[in-house]
């Protein structure tokens, strides 16, 4: 039957009087819609009026009178899209026919608002507008009021200012009019007397008890131009900042220095240059022991092993750092160990959702593939301007939407765009699934993006034109338009229905064909398993049922042949309470089966069991892609869904030499290609920023601090660069000799700044905080390559590559560690490959300050506290960890305590002991093996405990936890 065949019957009689707006839809809506479409008018959408209901969302109208088929309210209605599934109520057959004969009848209305709006209107004259008058209006008047502000009427307090809404109804303590007052920055001090906290009373009760129909009666069009304020002319001083200046313009020459024989590389001029200025040199370069551990901890994580040690030690002949750094960039390690700096400012998280629940974990499925690409990117020296490209645009190179098949290179490019999902995202839910919240994504998108890629802080520019640089408001929508297509807020997929499959949608259905074909094969086999087993089963059944109280018996037996989905209350209740205790399990079954049936179940087992194993699977990958039709973006007044303002056109900040967007000819398949021709902007060697922010990050890594100290934020609010000629010789060579990270960590490398010492020679007076690198700064090793060389020295490292995440458990104290039921591999991996959560990180990384991550992390702030060194004394990893050294000095060394003590030292400090350190070490092992022997331990295992003892000491001594 059709579902509207009985609606004459269900509205009782058809009325015979067309529909009214007042009289027989807004008791519809008023019950139904307004908690998200009343004072809050989500996107733009207001159902408490016919006029605000005719006027339509931010998206357009949503009913044509006269045609209910074309109108988008009605087609809402009747799919049950709305109210949203989540809210858990429907709309009934009757109101729907009831909204629907409303538009066919010409969406009528009893036109009664006006006699309510002069209610409100005189409302406001008695209570609001004595206190506006006294205090405001003085600049928010007659002419040109202050911000396009104009207090003197509700329709003028209602149109808000340049900027967007000043008052919110039913919300005084969200309203700008409100906090402008309460923050004592309205009235401007001097322009007239502060309102008073009763006349604050009065406009706060005004606010939250209004009902604004004025605005309702008269929606005005969308505003098309932009006013100064959101779009102010750019002077030619704001290009003048040194940060907005191409590289390769300000790139000097390297200059002469006095000390030569000190100058290995072009950044030894530059940096010995400012040094001699002040009267100081760099320092005597460090030892080699302590220069390859530092070389092996920048770009592996790791510290050397023994035999790495020897060999580099055995090089005598010229050239040999040279070498161990070609060694080192060609190793696999190389891009795990930077492929974790790149996630940290990426926001790279495991898991999805916003992750506020302990011990709830729901892994990202299939994100870790991004992370995967990026250690391989790294590894292959892919070209940093290619690396970008492929993260950002990757899926508009390449059609693969028509393709029958995914090539490798496909997979690569969909893959690389994982960039662009690992970012803060609460909609899955459905009752949080809502404009506000989608916005929400596009907002921690930009911070990430302009902070990780652009060094700057655009997201003041959200809500007003920047108050420290040249952005203005309008360029923060211009630049957010660039994503509106994929993250489409008008068309939005739910993080759970983001993801590709990894193959194309041709050969998905092949997949699916094959493995229909093995899931009938096998499921003869089931069938033919069950009617083996059915006589055994029913036999055990019953023995067990006749353990239950007479009285339940049968009714048990039949909610267990029940099908779950056809139980009543009372058949769940009996299968969740005694299920366990009578169904009998598989293997007692099969063991009660006569010997021709069991060999008949196992033959049939080990058949099914084979053709399972000829499915194929299809995985998932977490990619991005253009969604649906394009959306009109509009700047958002004061960053607020609810109040849009003009169009914008996607493109690139002003002050960088963006402008409007065109789909790049390269561009393949079904997309804007406004991300593409973003990520050609921004790669472009006309950008100013781009390469600056990235040889600033490589050197962060290398000393510890960049050359500009906020490495998110090179404009006017953050450091200035210590040696601003340095960076840009430094990015104008990275462009010129293809954007290679490679030869860029060899360049510094080879430096005498990198190779000297810590330990200055000279005084520290004249440069107190190092920052001109008279020495090599002291680095506390990060979380992960801490647990990384612990892990090298007890010499039960995993060293394997790539794969799912190791998945984390909660402990009854908060903590989190590593699940030992897990199974995506070696709990002994590398921290790496530790499920990376967006607020709970594993425990130990937590300590020794792993970030949270709400947007990313482009530095981590090394601390120093005493639960770090209660950590190295009491964690269980950190003492498990030191048993097994223990037992490799004790196995390797014998009873030859001096061998023991040297092998120790050059496991994990990379270096042999000094005598004074083996007579401490003697003395600590007697010391610790008569305090075990005195509780009765015996002997053997007093020694190893006392062995242990020394091997956790290590651990903890700062020569460990710092690169020198």
């Amino acid at each position: 039957m059709m579902r509207y065949g009985l609606l004459p019957a269900l509205c009782g009689i058809a009325m015979a009087q067309a529909p009214l707006f007042e009289r027989d839809v807004l008791p519809i809506f008023t019950a139904n819609c307004f908690s998200c479409h009343g004072g809050t008018a989500m996107v733009g959408l207001d159902l408490r009026t016919r006029a605000s209901v005719l006027h339509g969302s931010h998206q357009g109208k949503i009913v044509k009178p006269g045609s209910a088929a074309e109108s988008p309210l009605y087609e809402k209605v009747k799919s049950e899209a709305m109210p949203p599934p989540a809210f858990n109520f429907k709309l009934t057959d009757a109101q729907i026919e009831t909204i629907r004969q409303w538009i066919e009848a010409g969406a009528k209305g009893e036109e009664k608002q006006a006699a309510v709006s002069r209610e409100h209107t005189e409302r406001f004259d008695k209570e609001a507008k004595p206190v506006l008058a006294a205090r405001c209006v003085q600049c928010h008047g007659a002419g040109k009021p202050a911000a396009g502000l104009d207090l003197r009427t509700l329709a003028g307090v209602l149109d808000g200012s340049a900027n967007g809404p000043v008052i919110l109804e039913g919300a005084s303590d969200k309203s700008p009019l409100v906090r402008k007052i309460m923050s004592r920055s309205m009235p401007p001090p001097g322009t007239s007397q502060p309102v008073t906290e009763p006349e604050l009373h009065v406009l706060r009760q005004w606010i939250d008890t209004s009902k604004f129909n004025v605005r309702l009666e008269r929606p005005a069009e969308l505003r098309e131009a932009f006013t100064d304020a959101e779009a102010p002319r750019l002077k030619d001083s704001d290009r003048q900042a040194w940060a907005f200046r191409k590289p390769a313009a300000a790139a000097a020459a390297p200059p002469e220095v006095k000390n030569k024989a000190r100058v290995r590389t072009p950044i030894d001029r530059f940096l010995l240059a400012r040094l001699e200025s002040k009267g100081l040199g760099f320092s005597p370069d460090a030892p080699p022991l302590t220069l390859l551990r530092r070389a092996y901890l920048d770009l592996h994580g790791l510290p050397p092993t023994r035999q790495e040690i020897d060999a580099f030690l055995a090089d005598t002949k010229p050239g040999a750092w040279e070498r161990l750094i070609d060694k080192l960039l060609e190793s696999p390690h190389y891009g795990e160990r930077w492929a974790r700096h790149w996630l940290d400012a990426a926001g790279y998280v495991d898991v999805a959702g916003f992750d506020n629940d302990l011990v709830g974990m729901e892994m990202f499925d299939g994100i870790w593939r991004y992370r995967d690409w990026v250690v391989n990117a790294f590894n292959s020296g892919k070209p940093y301007d290619r690396f970008l490209v492929e993260q950002l645009a990757g899926d508009e190179l390449t059609d693969w939407r028509k393709a029958a098949s995914y090539s490798p290179e496909t997979l690569d490019l969909l893959t690389a765009t994982g960039y662009l999902r690992s970012v803060f995202d609460r909609t899955d839910p459905d009752i949080v699934n809502l404009p506000g919240e989608r916005f929400d994504v596009l907002f921690h998108l930009m911070e990430k993006v302009s902070t990780n890629l652009m060094g700057l802080t655009v997201g003041c520019a959200r809500c007003h034109s920047h108050r420290y640089d040249p952005i203005p408001q309008r360029d923060y929508y211009r630049m957010l338009a660039v994503f509106t297509p994929s993250y489409n807020p008008w068309n939005w997929k739910q993080p759970k229905n983001r993801h590709l499959a990894d193959v194309s949608k041709e050969e998905e259905k092949r997949i699916a064909e094959h493995n229909k074909d093995i899931d009938v094969q096998a499921g003869r086999l089931h069938e033919e398993l069950a009617r083996l087993r059915k006589p055994a089963e029913e036999k055990l059944l019953d023995a067990n049922l006749a353990k239950l109280p007479e009285n339940i018996r049968t009714e048990t037996r039949e909610a267990l042949a029940t099908a779950e989905d056809k139980r009543d209350d009372v058949q769940k209740f009996l299968v969740r309470k005694f299920e366990k205790q009578v169904r009998p399990p598989v293997d007692s079954v099969d063991k009660s089966l006569n010997e021709a049936d069991r060999a008949a179940v196992a033959r049939l087992t080990e058949q099914a069991k084979t053709l399972r194993g000829y499915r194929r699977t299809v995985e998932k990958i977490q990619a991005l892609w253009d969604v649906g039709p394009p959306p009109v973006t509009r700047l958002l007044q004061r960053g607020m869904v609810e109040s849009p303002g003009p169009k914008v056109a996607a493109g690139g900040l002003e002050v960088l030499g963006g402008g409007d967007f065109a789909k790049p000819a390269e561009a393949r398949g079904e997309t804007t290609g406004h991300r593409l021709a973003f990520a050609r902007w921004l790669t472009s060697p006309e950008h100013p920023l781009t390469a600056r922010v990235m040889v600033n990050r490589v050197w962060q890594h290398h000393f510890g601090v960049g050359i500009v100290a906020t490495p998110e934020n090179f404009g006017k609010a953050g450091e200035a660069p210590t040696h601003p000629e340095l960076l840009d010789w430094l990015a104008a060579d990275f462009m010129a000799n293809g954007w290679q990270l490679k030869r860029l960590h060899r360049t510094i490398m080879l430096s005498t700044a990198y190779r000297q010492s810590s330990r200055s020679s000279g005084s520290s007076a004249a440069d107190p905080e190092n920052k001109l690198l008279a020495r090599m700064n002291l680095r506390r090793l990060e979380a992960e390559a801490l647990r990384d060389a612990i892990l090298t020295a007890s010499g039960k490292l995993d060293r394997a590559i790539g794969g799912p995440a190791i998945a984390l458990k909660p402990q009854p104290d908060g903590g989190q560690v590593l699940d030992p039921s897990a199974k995506s591999g070696s709990a002994n991996r590398r921290s790496l490959y530790i499920a990376a959560r967006r607020n709970y990180p594993h425990q130990l990384l937590q300590v020794f300050d792993f970030p949270t991550v709400q947007v990313n992390c482009t530095r981590r702030v090394n601390s120093a506290t005493p639960l770090q060194s209660l950590t190295m004394m009491n964690d269980e990893f950190v003492v498990e960890q030191a048993e097994v050294l223990a037992g490799r000095l004790a196995e390797t060394a014998a009873a030859d305590t001096d061998g023991r003590i040297e092998l120790a030292w050059r496991l994990t400090l990379g270096r042999p002991p000094e005598p004074e350190e083996v007579r401490a070490a003697k003395g600590h092992l007697e010391k610790q093996k008569q305090a075990y022997l005195f509780a009765n331990a015996k002997p053997a295992d007093a020694e190893i405990s006392a062995l242990t003892s020394l091997c956790q000491m290590l651990f903890a001594a700062n020569e460990f936890l710092y690169i020198e």
